[in-house]
């Protein structure tokens, strides 16, 4: 059930504000035409709270953004595991140096 999620991007905040910004709206703008409270779309554009499933659908399809991580160039040129389609602890983790 899990491997189907997509995993929020770390910037998901940014892409908010910057595709609000991109359409000339404010907060309070954006936030009348989704039905949505301001509050919310200031606290998400601060990375305050997460979206849940229903807003993050609403502001990727109003805003034409995603806010899912993934498609990075940095997965593309991740290569590991086996023949045997088995991964090692050492294929998945990342090092934080």
């Amino acid at each position: 059930m899990f491997d189907e999620m997509d995993e929020l991007a770390q910037d998901y905040d940014q892409r908010i504000r910057e595709a609000r910004e991109e359409r000339g709206l404010t907060q309070e703008e954006l936030a009348g035409e989704l039905n949505l409270k301001a509050s919310l779309i200031r606290k998400l554009e601060h990375g305050d709270t997460l979206p849940s499933d229903d807003v993050q659908t609403t502001l990727e399809r109003e805003l034409d953004i995603s806010l899912s991580a993934g498609g990075t160039d940095a997965d593309e040129e991740w290569s590991g595991g086996s023949s045997s389609g088995e991964y090692t602890l050492g294929d998945v983790v990342k090092r934080k140096d």
